[in-house]
């Protein structure tokens, strides 16, 4: 022991195992979130699975008490996220605590920013259409924006387009760095390639269910644990996603009440 410590000095030794130690409790602590979701996730069927938020916020609970979280004041804009479906979002930050996260439409970077002031992952990607695309040359029926949902989906791709990703302006460099833009149509895109493995994926880009049906197999192309929260669930205009999702009979997919999001936890 003598000789071991002419080799490491005494304060080497207690940050080594202060390290160990931390590890350990990592682990620890890992394995009993684990345990956690997996006995949540046994108390329900396959299939769409109705649940209140107060379930999720229990689940919550147990995996951590910590009550902080960092909010922006809700959007006014058409196509953005509600405040019960940002609880939605945030608890299942807290409860899987993500490394790598996908956000398949950025739209005006809101729910982006979300994502970037909650957590402390190494990198979010989020996906939205390039921006030489037509959108500029739509005409829109501004009659017709909450009633159909292709002339919804147009007048937000031409919002986009003409706003760009607007509420990133207002994060810091720490935050901004998490985040890397892509411009590429998703249905066209090599997920495993561009994006990798990740553990935490948003989808709100188009919601035909063609499209809906592409960009979860391209989440699921490069997942093999985490989430998938899919937005506009039971939403009055685009049908299709809650179509789609009720056609997943193999899968356990969640629908928050009061709230336009989905969520299925792959790999537990």
């Amino acid at each position: 022991m003598e000789g071991a410590n002419r080799l490491f000095p005494s304060s080497c030794i207690d940050l080594l195992l202060l390290v160990f130690l931390a590890s350990a409790e990592f682990i620890k602590g890992a394995k009993m979130t684990e345990k956690l979701i997996q006995k949540f996730l046994d108390n329900y069927d396959r299939g769409i699975v109705e649940i209140k938020l107060k379930d999720l916020l229990h689940l919550k609970e147990k995996v951590s008490r910590d009550p902080r979280i960092q909010t922006l004041f809700p959007p006014t804009e058409i196509g953005s996220i509600t405040l019960v479906d940002q609880i939605v979002i945030l608890s299942l930050l807290k409860i899987l605590k993500p490394s790598v996260i996908l956000e398949i439409g950025t739209y005006l970077g809101y729910t982006t920013s979300l994502l970037a002031i909650n957590t402390s992952v190494a990198k979010i990607f989020s996906i939205d259409l390039p921006d030489d695309h037509n959108s500029h040359k739509l005409n829109i029926d501004e009659t017709q924006i909450l009633v159909n949902p292709e002339v919804n989906d147009n007048f937000l791709r031409q919002k986009q387009a003409s706003e760009g990703e607007k509420y990133l302006e207002y994060l810091g460099d720490s935050d901004k760095a998490k985040i890397k833009l892509i411009k590429h149509d998703s249905t066209e895109l090599d997920f495993p390639r561009e994006i990798g493995t990740i553990d935490f994926a948003f989808i709100d880009g188009g919601h035909t269910e063609e499209i809906v049906a592409s960009d979860t197999e391209g989440v699921f192309s490069c997942m093999e644990k985490g989430v998938i929260v899919w937005h506009d669930y039971k939403s009055g205009i685009h049908s299709d996603v809650t179509e789609y999702l009720q056609k997943q009979s193999s899968l356990k997919i969640f629908h928050v009440k009061n709230s336009l999001c989905a969520f299925s936890i792959i790999g537990f």
